[in-house]
């Protein structure tokens, strides 16, 4: 095989150790497994933003905040990503842009919760694995629904669901409550 078509094949190789590195944290997300969606990330400094859930520069920390967020009995999530646009930095550095098509439910608050949002990762090969090492979420839509009294009623139609977190942080995860479309 000669050079040319080796770094071709190495290069379609990458692409889909990619996609299946996001999938795989995707996935796990959906199954609520914090310690399994971190190992997707980087070990050492990172950066995870979140917009407005917060900032994080760990993996650990990212462990934390998932599973007081979303590894609890009444949480029912689907994280379905698409449309990955991914680029070569170098051998061993690329980024990618993805949508995320997220559904919430959630039993407790009895509430329905659509999101898009594009990622925009960062990737490195590390002892010869792809990680993730930078990741920002920006929020495209949202629609947070209410089912309590038996229908669908939309407390929330924006451009994220940052109003329902206004007081909510990493370390403070508990949002308030609007009815009502934000301005």
């Amino acid at each position: 095989m000669s050079e040319a078509l080796a770094r071709r094949v190495q290069r379609l190789e990458d692409l889909e150790a990619i996609r299946a590195l996001k999938a795989r944290y995707l996935n796990a997300c959906d199954q609520q497994d914090p310690e399994r969606a971190a190992s997707c990330f980087a070990s050492g400094e990172i950066v995870i933003d979140m917009g407005h859930l917060g900032r994080l520069t760990t993996r650990e920390q990212f462990a934390t905040v998932f599973s007081q967020l979303g590894c609890q009995p009444f949480v029912l999530d689907l994280h379905h990503g698409g449309n990955p646009e991914l680029a070569f930095i170098d051998d061993d550095h690329a980024t990618g842009v993805w949508a995320l098509d997220y559904r919430n439910l959630n039993t407790q608050a009895k509430t329905v919760t659509f999101l898009a949002v594009t990622y925009h990762d960062e990737y490195r090969r590390l002892e010869g694995e792809w990680r993730i090492t930078g990741s920002r979420s920006q929020f495209r839509t949202a629609l947070h629904c209410s089912y309590a009294n038996g229908t669908l009623e939309a407390l929330l139609v924006d451009r994220s669901v940052a109003a329902l977190f206004s007081a909510a942080s990493p370390a403070n995860p508990e949002p308030e409550t609007h009815s009502g479309a934000q301005p």
